[in-house]
């Protein structure tokens, strides 16, 4: 038999592909979203990660080596006398906005056109030409700018524009045009380049450089070379390899970035149960086929490839049309990706999908995978037929139902294995377990579906008052329990996650909401407008502080000062944090874990302490009175922690200074934000609109009340979760569609007893009222399951994955209306999906269904 397999299958399959278009179709497209969703969020990761590298490459350059920070401009030439070191070039960096082109920003990079000749990979003005540099020297303001930019504009050389840096209004020139000299493609379209004293002083960064540059004339010795240059450096600069930045970049985004990849796999487990639900189908429907083929000697393995073919089929078609579609779906999530990444993590903007053929490959080893795991069962089953028992069309029914005590025990021990998981991974186990934990709570919920679905059927026959074709209806659920079961699994699947999400994210949001009406307290709250854009880059006039503490309705301004700082814990724990530096009084609005607030705030800002937020406590493992060393321009400075508090600004943490301890470490007078406290009675819009008079006639600070920030703050939030409403939408129409699938299958095998229900006088009406009604028990069912597994899934994605990957501690509060709305959607949603092949059951001629076999 294996020769005439080949021909056999080819037999087995095109019919069925021809016979049932519609069936394979939706298998296609399920497949198809499921990968979609999975390589979009890839795409859109590898594309946040390569567009910060290639920024690094860009700006770095050829060079081997970089000292990054604020380097003092005397050490120039002390680098480049040391043996080993071919060349030095130093850089600027800083971002200007637009007064008129609002949300629009440029990194400026600030260059020597003559030492940094070596490392460039872009030329200013035409190749070999450069600018006229009697007016890039001699002039300030002049800028070498990307074609796209000033073609946006309507910009050409010569032009002029405003532009906003450190809250003053000022005027740039387009003094030429970049193009890319080494890198493939189009520069970054944010990138502006101008001399390196003018951008010294358009920064205010006078004898100070954001990075030296360094060429060696032996690659291979470039860790030798760092060590020897480390020796001669303060204690909070470092030379390191350019693209040591990337990684750690990658590394701040691994967590965020996971918990999207999880997310975009639910859609590919969705698709595993819909192509169970077709294939166990398909084995339903051919079971005289599979006995006549066994007893012609075909053997069980023979039969297995037969189907795992079946799916496979549709399954390539799904991967491509995925791959199409991902690519699609990718341009979607990229923007709503880099925006997130931009609020809570770092600068970015990524202007270009960057497509990894590793990733294409991936994402069809998970199709693939998706349509052997759920085919593999009923072509597991289809192998086992006895060629006897395959001429009684009840046993399958009859085994499936004989199974559901077992599956029920199967999900009580996926249960117990992920609440397990649960426990290990907030026992300092590896943070990935939470979301173990979660598939097996996933998964436990799919094995009790065979037995929902058999006691809401059971159930639903009792209701003695509704007409027949209720109770119909309600027996054919528990008749087809091996064909509904798996839809009512892959439908709650989609639900569960959907409610998991809405619950969680809503969660999040009342803690965020309670945490900001606790912890914003001031009147008015005052930033450079343009930080809304580039992030904490442009700073505060002290001229503005000054005005505000004179005035008399005033009764106090705090001050906040935002840097990275590395650090030191115990014995091999480092890392880099933000270093928040707060001057002013404790307003009780931190909230401590373990209570004291006072008191720990008073040792802050009297003695050699520091706060720590939630998340760098977790993430460190470290508590009250331990000890941790921050890395200052003027050596290692050791601080006591006096207490931890909860924060939900940064998962990767925060510590809290006072300014006077700051002080004696760094000269670092820089403000980027005022907290303005209001006398008594005193009205908030009046000093508004009088600061606005005085310092920000064009718009160069934002300022808010305390309504209009906390506001704010919820807006980025919602942001922020942008991005899984997308993903959660595309899970629950792709398990829509299942429903779609699993009515039209139901039909297609009830032929003969539809023709028969037909015969003895039921209406066309009542057929396709009978399909429809068991369909919307199916979204019943599942809508019960799936709130059910949603708010289990919810309690792990709150109170473990969140601990595990970000350190926040979430309460966990239900959003009753949404919750009550769910089978308001879902079972009209089943309903629809039913309408179509209930109504194309109900027009099959009597004659012809009846006849059939």
């Amino acid at each position: 038999m294996t020769r005439q397999l080949p021909r056999i299958f080819l037999w087995h399959v095109w019919r069925y592909l021809e016979r049932h278009p519609l069936l394979v179709a939706l298998n296609v497209l399920s497949v198809a979203l499921g990968v979609a969703v999975y390589l979009a969020i890839q795409i859109a990761n590898h594309s946040a990660n390569r567009s910060f590298a290639a920024g690094i490459d860009l700006v770095a350059g050829k060079a081997h080596l970089e000292i990054r920070g604020d380097v003092d401009e005397t050490l120039w030439p002390l680098v480049a006398r040391q043996p080993g070191v071919q060349a030095v070039t130093g850089l600027v960096e800083g971002k200007i906005t637009f007064p008129d082109w609002p949300g629009e920003y440029l990194r400026v990079l600030g260059v020597d056109l003559f030492s940094g000749e070596a490392f460039r990979t872009f030329d200013v003005g035409a190749p070999g030409e450069g600018p006229p540099l009697d007016r890039w020297m001699g002039k300030p303001g002049q800028l070498a700018v990307g074609r796209r930019f000033v073609a946006r504009h309507g910009l050409k050389v010569g032009d002029t524009f405003r532009i906003l840096v450190n809250s003053e209004v000022k005027t740039a020139t387009v003094a030429a045009l970049l193009d890319s000299r080494d890198v493939v493609g189009d520069l970054p379209e944010d990138l502006a380049v101008m001399d390196i004293g003018w951008a010294q002083e358009l920064f205010a960064r006078q004898g100070r450089l954001s990075s030296l540059q360094i060429r060696l004339d032996d690659p291979s010795r470039a860790g030798a070379v760092a060590a020897q240059l480390n020796t001669l450096l303060p204690a909070n600069l470092h030379a390191e390899p350019p693209r040591q930045r990337s990684f750690q970049i990658e590394h701040m985004l691994s967590a965020f970035q996971l918990n999207l990849t999880a997310l975009s796999m639910v859609s590919l487990l969705v698709g595993v149960f819909l192509v169970y639900n077709t294939i166990a189908a398909s084995v339903a429907r051919r079971r005289v086929e599979i006995g006549i083929l066994r007893s012609m000697g075909t053997t069980r393995a023979e039969i297995r490839v037969l189907f795992l073919g079946e799916a496979l089929v549709f399954g390539v078609f799904g991967i491509v049309l995925g791959m199409a579609g991902g690519v699609a779906l990718a341009r979607l999530l990229t923007g709503a990706v880099a925006q997130t990444i931009s609020s809570l993590y770092v600068l970015l903007s990524i202007d270009r999908m960057w497509l990894n053929p590793v990733q294409f490959g991936i994402a069809a080893l998970f199709g693939f995978a998706t349509v052997i795991a759920g085919a593999w069962l009923p072509a597991n089953d289809a192998a086992g037929v006895d060629p006897v028992d395959s001429l009684s069309l009840g046993v399958h029914p009859a085994l499936a139902q004989a199974r559901i005590p077992h599956r029920a025990w199967l999900g009580v021990g996926a249960m117990v294995v992920g609440a397990l998981c649960a426990w290990y991974a907030l026992h300092g186990g590896q943070a990935a377990w939470s979301f173990a934990a979660a598939f097996f709570v996933l998964g436990g919920f799919a094995f009790f579906s065979p037995m929902a679905t058999w006691i809401f059927g059971l159930l639903a026959a009792r209701v003695r008052s509704l007409d027949v074709t209720w109770r119909l209806a309600a027996d054919h659920l528990r008749q087809s329990i091996h064909r509904n079961s798996v839809t009512v699994a892959a439908l709650a699947a989609a639900v569960a996650m959907s409610v998991a999400l809405m619950v969680m994210i809503f969660s999040f949001r009342s803690s965020v909401d309670a945490w900001i009406h606790h912890g914003i307290v001031a009147d008015l709250f005052i930033a450079p407008a343009s930080n809304e854009v580039i992030g904490r880059e442009a700073a505060v006039p002290p001229a503005a502080i000054a005005w505000l503490r004179a005035r008399p309705e005033v009764r106090g301004v705090d001050t906040l000062h935002e840097l990275d700082c590395a650090f030191e814990i115990g014995t091999g724990k480092a890392g880099k944090v933000r270093l928040d530096v707060l001057q002013g009084e404790y307003r009780h609005n931190l909230a401590f874990l373990g209570g004291g607030d006072e008191g720990k705030m008073a040792r802050v800002f009297n003695d050699r302490c520091v706060a720590i937020s939630e998340p760098f406590a977790r993430k460190f493992h470290v508590r009250d009175g331990d000890h941790l060393r921050l890395v200052t321009p003027r050596g290692l400075a050791e601080f006591e922690i006096a207490g931890v508090y909860s924060d939900y600004t940064r998962d990767q943490g925060v510590i809290l200074i006072a300014r006077n301890n700051f002080e004696r470490w760094w000269d670092d007078p820089r403000v980027e934000s005022l907290a303005v406290y209001l006398r008594p009675g005193v009205a908030a819009q009046p000093l508004a609109d009088a600061f606005r008079a005085q310092f920000s006639k064009s718009g160069e600070f934002a300022i808010y009340s305390n309504g209009g920030l906390r506001q704010r703050i919820l807006s980025v939030f919602d942001q922020t979760f942008a991005v899984t409403y997308v993903l959660r939408s595309v899970a629950v129409l792709v398990a829509i569609a299942g429903i779609f699938l699993s009515v039209t299958t139901l039909a297609a095998e009830r032929e003969r007893e539809i023709g028969v229900f037909r015969a003895v006088g039921a209406s066309r009406g009542q057929v396709q009222r009978l399909l429809m009604t068991e369909a919307g028990m199916i979204g019943a069912v599942a809508t019960l399951l799936g709130l059910a597994s949603g708010l289990l899934l919810a309690m792990v994605l709150t109170w473990v994955v969140n601990p595990a990957f970000f350190g926040w501690t979430i309460s966990l509060h239900l959003p009753w209306r949404s919750l009550l709305a769910t089978p308001l959607w879902i079972i009209p949603a089943a309903l629809l999906a039913a309408w179509h092949p209930a109504w194309r059951a109900s027009r099959r001629p009597i004659a012809t269904t009846v006849r059939e076999e």
